[in-house]
């Protein structure tokens, strides 16, 4: 005990030295002496006391670690659980066609902080946001990637036609791998042909035919993603082909792998007679995840904006048709018509418990 009691008192000798020195001492230096006078402790001490001391706080340590571990491993699956971005998949209504530069994943993104993606390209269909996802793999022909960076060309392929990508954006292809080379595909309208370009110089490699193109959004999905996917107006269905777009939609948020999703449903009922049915269907088959923007459009979208109902609108409204007030065209909208989509996807997040208070703005 003797051995102890002098071993402790020089180490408060040491630390008192320390704190009163004339010259800054620095943390390494402190915890290099303090380390010294541990070691000298460590030796001092007798076998038998350790041997003591280390079976009466086996039990104790692992069950403080074990606590510890368990907690850190709960905090460790929650923080991955946690989502950190929104991935808006669609056509021209989440590209914001008409808008003016606002987008409904604009006005989340004013809202959030999180980082929110538009994936919305003018134009496609919804088997064409598919492929663009991953989901319906899109392979090549035969051919030779140059060991520079010079444009080859080259043929595309999604069940055994041409799928026509990239004729007005290439949003969550690119960049893209192909044979596990990363580079950039292109359409060049003069001439009707892909292209695919490296972008690092290598060696020359055979790309054999039927060789996947692995998009960008292949690549970067992740299961913790708040996913709104707004679909199906270009190619739209009508009352008896609806199926073929919920199991598209369905194969969609399964191959993403994400549990935290929003459907829109469409909103033109000139573009699409079968509008009422289409949109029944699509709410019986995702549930509280569906969100019927066309309704809330169609009873609250003039009053939201502020505008005082025209005399065309009241006839829109009759008709089932979004009031011109708040559109450009029979199926794009003005800044009115993106912003109250914003707000509403927003409040459809909140209502289904995606968003927590460390995301709000």
């Amino acid at each position: 005990m003797g051995k102890y009691i002098k071993a402790g008192i020089l180490l408060c000798m040491c630390i008192w030295f320390i704190g009163c020195g004339t010259e800054p001492v620095t943390k390494k230096q402190e915890d290099k002496t303090v380390d010294t006078v541990a070691e000298s402790i460590k030796e001092n001490a007798d076998s038998e006391t350790e041997s003591v001391m280390e079976t009466e706080n086996d039990s104790e340590t692992e069950s403080v670690m074990e606590t510890e571990n368990d907690g850190e491993t709960e905090s460790i699956m929650e923080t991955e659980s946690v989502a950190e971005r929104i991935i808006c998949w669609g056509d021209s209504l989440t590209f914001g066609q008409g808008g003016n530069g606002v987008t409904y994943p604009y006005i989340l993104e004013e809202k959030l902080n999180l980082e929110v993606i538009n994936y919305g390209i003018q134009g496609e269909t919804a088997r064409q946001i598919a492929i663009r996802m991953g989901v319906l793999p899109m392979t090549t022909g035969a051919f030779t990637i140059p060991a520079d960076n010079t444009p080859v060309e080259i043929t595309l392929w999604q069940g055994g036609e041409d799928p026509i990508m990239m004729r007005l954006g290439d949003c969550a292809i690119n960049p893209c791998k192909i044979n596990g080379i990363e580079g950039i595909v292109s359409y060049r309208a003069e001439d009707n042909k892909y292209y695919f370009v490296r972008t690092k110089a290598g060696e020359n490699t055979e790309v054999k035919e039927g060789t996947i193109v692995e998009t960008f959004a292949s690549q970067d999905k992740k299961t913790s993603d708040i996913v709104v996917l707004f679909a199906g107006t270009n190619l739209p269905p009508d009352k008896h082909t609806v199926g073929e777009l919920i199991d598209m939609e369905k194969k969609m948020l399964e191959y993403l792998g994400t549990d935290k999703y929003i459907v829109v449903g469409l909103t033109s009922k000139k573009l699409i007679p079968d509008i009422e049915p289409i949109n029944e269907a699509l709410a019986e088959a995702f549930g509280e995840h569906f969100l019927d923007i066309r309704k809330y459009l169609l009873e609250n979208g003039l009053k939201d904006a502020g505008i005082e109902p025209t005399k065309k609108d009241k006839k829109n409204i009759k008709k089932g048709e979004i009031p011109s007030s708040i559109r450009v065209d029979e199926v794009h909208g003005n800044e009115a018509f993106y912003r109250i989509i914003g707000e509403q996807v927003y409040n459809k997040l909140e209502e289904m418990g995606y968003i927590l208070e460390m995301h709000k703005k």
